[in-house]
């Protein structure tokens, strides 16, 4: 899988990719563990399915937004994964 970067994270090198769930998993746009897990219910069968059917990494400051001050990318593909096939 290629790893994908929202706009503001897409140049640099960023080796912060430890998962870490806390209150949004995209902080930018608010969008909860429970907003991705019901955009799978609703049949969003890839990550980028889920993205844009959640909002998520639309109009991105991850550096400032996210506690992590890193993209949100590989939490979505963690939650996408912890949600997928159940």
């Amino acid at each position: 899988m290629n790893k994908e970067k929202c706009s503001c994270c897409s140049t640099g090198d960023n080796n912060k990719d430890d998962v870490i769930i806390g209150e949004y998993v995209c902080y930018c746009n608010h969008v909860t563990e429970n907003d991705i897990k019901d955009a799978i219910t609703q049949g969003a069968e890839t990550v980028q399915e889920v993205i844009k059917k959640t909002g998520a990494m639309k109009d991105s400051n991850c550096a400032v937004n996210n506690p992590k001050g890193t993209c949100c990318y590989s939490d979505i593909v963690y939650v996408f994964n912890k949600y997928k096939d159940k």
